[in-house]
């Protein structure tokens, strides 16, 4: 009777946990879903946006370019006030750089070339001639009644600076890492992050051949026939998994595509809902299990089986836990304020002072050689590298030449050039710094480390900003670890990102200097670096070995009572396990109790729980006795893989 009893209660949880899964699943589908699709309609709304300015733009500028050819086809505009009218449609037209007209040479006059160019421009602005896009050429026809067609005489032409038009794909908001660009009509990038792609006119199609990137090749295709539409996309630039949104631009047949990585949608969130989910999914499995074998009617073979599967059950959600903490995605700071263009640098100093002029601001940029973490893990990171700083006359009249790293414990300085350029100053150092850090172990071996170099100008008693120097990285994307040289080595560990970022800054000190900017909410600039552990070499080293000596503990419990070396076995087991954790502790000096180290104490009472079992079985003690010791035997991987998988679910939680 009571196995009818204990089969209904196991059916019942069963079901139970099953319709928590499927609950717990449905929540995290549709937040996840809901994260994505406001993600989607963000990014979408954003390329929209942009469209409609820069075609609002080029429509103004087409209409300003058939004006004025029209004007001249009907007379309306002589040649000799074509100068007076250009320059009154560069004043009113904000968004104009130059306008010209030119005339067909000997179109008029057989004898007479007559080119005669009238051209007006911005030239304050000192544009390269690489910078400029002829975005419009307007012919200026005039009907021949005698040939009974349109004579083309010369064409007004429409300058637009690529600069302006990369300004306006910076206004994205689209997360640190989401960026955007312009294809022309033949798919030669006109704007994009990486200023080489538009300085040598490459166009997408060569990008495509050059990573063998066929979903590429097809998104160029559709861009340039003019579709608008979104594909899923595995940026080459960061390997990651993103949406390419895509418009067609119809006054310059143009189109615009922009790119935005889905993992910003990782949050916290969604983590610890994978979590719960991996935790009911494994009790509904085991509860299965038990109903399959059945249990209940406590046979040998059914118990061992569902020991087994439920082991497997529980190492493979450990293994799940352990790859969520790999792949989730690392929590600023709270105050930190992430830079990678030049908008979101300009909406930061916005923010920081409504009078622009009561500050400084010295471009900043750095080059990262080498980090070295000491032999003992502790908390000192040595950084070496180059600094440079961007000096303009009349600009910087009076600020000292130089910058310190107030959070260093020694720093080393050395000027390495200085260069004069125009009126800019660019002066550049080699140094070498020692950081010291607060380093969280708790979660060893899959903890993370944020590197933080604060950089400070050196005249205290004024108020200087340093601000990034955006122009002189080729990209500036997180993942592709910008102002870090690639073959930087740091055995084990792995650069995931870095940036430059500011952070509010409040002492309750002036240092004694009365105009000490640092004494109110002041943000300094960080240069920040976000480090992985690689998992391998401590797995092997660490986990391994607890694993080898579980699986002997387990066969000595098997032999329980059949060798007579049984203690003795135990307590070499004891020493060699108390070894590995005094060699652990010693090789990372902290006061916290380490996430590996809980294998540890679960070790430890495994081996008292297999003492205790042998004394049981020993004195015949019934629990420990009953059918040669098979409850101790069945319970041994389950209470080491349980105590596991709750402490790895406590830890990773957070």
């Amino acid at each position: 009777m009571w196995i009818q009893h204990v089969f209904k209660i196991l059916l019942f949880f069963c079901t139970l946990s099953f319709l928590i899964v499927m609950l717990l699943i449905f929540n995290y589908v549709h937040e996840k879903n809901q994260k994505m699709q406001v993600a989607k309609d963000h990014a979408q709304q954003e390329t929209l946006e942009v469209t409609k300015q820069i075609n609002a733009i080029f429509d103004e500028l087409s209409s300003i370019a058939h004006t004025i050819a029209d004007d001249i086809s009907s007379g309306q505009l002589q040649r000799q006030e074509l100068l007076k009218r250009l320059n009154e449609t560069l004043a009113t037209t904000p968004n104009l750089f130059g306008i010209g007209v030119a005339f067909v040479p000997y179109v008029n006059h057989p004898q007479k070339r007559l080119l005669t160019p009238y051209y007006v421009s911005r030239e304050d602005k000192k544009q390269l001639k690489k910078d400029l896009l002829q975005v419009f050429t307007v012919p200026i026809t005039y009907f021949d009644s005698t040939k009974n067609s349109k004579i083309t005489t010369g064409m007004v032409f429409i300058d637009y600076l690529s600069s302006d038009i990369k300004t306006l794909m910076t206004s994205l908001e689209l997360g640190p890492s989401g960026y955007g660009f312009i294809l022309s009509e033949a798919g030669v990038f006109i704007a994009h992050p990486i200023d080489d792609y538009t300085k040598n006119r490459q166009t997408i199609f060569h990008l495509a051949e050059s990573y063998h990137d066929n979903a590429l090749r097809r998104f160029a295709e559709q861009a340039i026939d003019g579709e608008n539409g979104v594909i899923n996309y595995i940026d080459q630039l960061t390997g990651q998994s993103a949406w390419i949104f895509y418009q067609f631009i119809p006054s310059t047949h143009w189109s615009i595509g922009v790119v935005f990585f889905k993992n910003i949608l990782e949050t916290n969130s969604l983590r610890q809902q994978l979590i719960w989910v991996c935790v009911t999914v494994i009790i509904f499995l085991v509860l299965l299990v038990m109903l399959i074998f059945r249990v209940d009617k406590g046979r040998t073979g059914s118990l061992w089986k569902v020991v087994i599967v439920s082991s497997l059950l529980l190492i493979a959600g450990i293994g799940f836990i352990w790859y969520l903490a790999q792949t989730a995605s690392f929590q600023e700071q709270v105050g930190s304020t992430m830079i990678v263009d030049n908008t979101g640098l300009e909406k930061f100093l916005l923010s920081q002072s409504a009078d622009k002029e009561e500050f400084f601001y010295v471009p900043t940029g750095i080059f990262i050689e080498s980090i070295k973490f000491p032999d003992i893990d502790v908390n000192d990171v040595t950084f070496t590298g180059y600094i440079w700083q961007k000096y303009t006359d009349n600009i910087h009249d009076g600020l000292s030449r130089g910058f310190s790293f107030p959070e260093a414990q020694s720093s080393e300085m050395i000027e390495s050039y200085r260069l004069k350029k125009g009126r800019t100053e660019i002066i550049g150092w080699n140094f070498n710094a020692v950081i010291r850090h607060q380093f969280y172990h708790a979660k060893y071996p899959l903890d993370r480390r944020e590197l933080n170099l604060k950089i400070v100008h050196k005249d205290f008693d004024q108020n200087v900003i340093l601000i990034p120097d955006l122009e002189a990285y080729k990209i500036t994307n997180p993942t592709v670890r910008p102002g870090i040289k690639q073959e930087v080595v740091l055995p084990g560990w792995l650069i995931f990102k870095s940036f430059f970022n500011y952070r509010s800054n409040y002492e309750n000190t002036n240092l004694g200097i009365e105009n000490y900017a640092g004494y109110e909410d002041f943000s300094h600039l960080f240069f920040t670096i976000f480090l992985k552990r690689e998992f391998l070499a401590p797995f092997i080293t660490n986990v391994l070995p607890l694993v080898i000596i579980s699986s002997i503990l387990f066969s000595l419990l098997m032999w329980l009572g059949k060798t007579s070396t049984f203690i003795r076995s135990l307590i070499g087991l004891f020493f060699g396990i108390l070894l590995a954790h005094i060699r652990l502790r010693g090789s990372i000096m902290t006061p916290e109790l380490l996430y590996l180290e809980f294998f540890y104490l679960v070790i430890y009472c495994s081996l008292l729980f297999t003492t205790i079992s042998f004394f049981l079985y020993r004195y015949r003690i019934s629990i420990g006795y009953y059918r040669d010791g098979l409850i101790s035997k069945l319970l041994f991987w389950p209470m080491i893989l349980v105590s596991s998988f709750i402490i790895t679910v406590i830890v990773f939680y957070i």
